[in-house]
């Protein structure tokens, strides 16, 4: 089990480098207004970090679990905007 989470680390960090940097770049090309492909990369990103935080060996009552869940409910509420994820958001973070 341990070789198996390292290697999803593993992967997950290549995964995370290429979404961040991407972000990045998307952000700094772009004026003001967010674009769908930026949030497409940033919620990648930050889907990453779930993953990191899922592998993690404190991940019971995990502050930062909390936060990605949130984080993922809060973009992915502007692709789903009938769902009313931020309703959901915001039950987790209280």
């Amino acid at each position: 089990m341990k070789l198996a989470k390292q290697n999803i680390l593993k992967l997950t960090e290549e995964a995370h480098k290429i979404a961040e940097e991407t972000y990045r770049e998307l952000r700094a090309n772009a004026a003001s207004k967010s674009t769908l492909e930026q949030r497409q990369f940033l919620l990648t990103d930050i889907a990453c970090h779930l993953i990191q935080d899922a592998m993690s060996d404190n991940i019971m009552n995990s502050q930062s679990l909390k936060n990605r869940l949130y984080a993922i409910l809060i973009i992915s509420d502007n692709f789903l905007p009938d769902k009313k994820l931020k309703e959901y958001a915001d039950k987790i973070i209280s």
